[in-house]
């Protein structure tokens, strides 16, 4: 078997398993569905499942890792602004193209996100690991000392918020506004300060 072959075998079950995992979490329940239902519907062994998910509580956020790493890349490749907010309104720009694109499955995945509140507390932690990863790319942006370590981690706090604040409003509003526009007036006001 060639490499690109065993590629494409582990990326056929990786969501074969999130697919099981999705009509199951969302016709009986999060909390009702078993590992061992979702291997039998994947047609995979709990030992498979293990080496493709921690837990169950993975499986509802399948692409956690992928679109940090990508938003990271993307605000890593805004460098040549001193602004931080710039790298932060090109990527809103791409990821409200692709959430609008995408805007019933997304609300679904709140939903059931809403719903549980293992997962909300691990939406939570997902937020934290997104400050942390833009505070440490500001950080290297603003340069050495105490002063810009302060700088890069409160602007982090601000965007992380303002981010989270933005797209709760989108899911209560059922995903209708336009999420760019919603996006960009955020950015403005964590710019130039909410009180302006």
């Amino acid at each position: 078997m060639t490499r690109s072959t065993r590629s494409a075998k582990k990326a056929a079950v990786r969501q074969a398993l999130i697919a099981a995992a999705n009509r199951r979490f969302h016709s009986h329940g999060f909390a009702q569905t078993t590992i061992d239902e979702i291997c039998a519907d994947a047609g995979v062994s709990r030992r498979t499942f293990f080496r493709y998910f921690e837990n169950k509580e993975a499986l509802a956020f399948p692409h956690r890792t992928e679109r940090l790493e990508r938003f990271l890349a993307l605000l890593d490749g805004a460098d040549h602004s001193p602004n931080p907010v710039d790298g932060l309104r090109a990527i809103c720009e791409t990821f409200a193209d692709e959430y609008s694109a995408n805007r019933a499955q997304i609300l679904a995945q709140q939903r059931l996100v809403d719903s549980e509140p293992a997962l909300a507390a691990r939406e939570h932690e997902i937020d934290r690991d997104w400050e942390t990863a833009m505070a440490a790319t500001f950080r290297r942006r603003f340069g050495p000392g105490a002063a810009s370590e302060r700088r890069a981690r409160l602007m982090a706090g601000a965007a992380i918020g303002v981010i989270r604040a933005t797209m709760r409003y989108w899911y209560e509003k059922d995903g209708q506004p336009d999420l760019a526009k919603l996006g960009q007036e955020a950015l403005d006001g964590l710019e130039r300060g909410f009180l302006t």
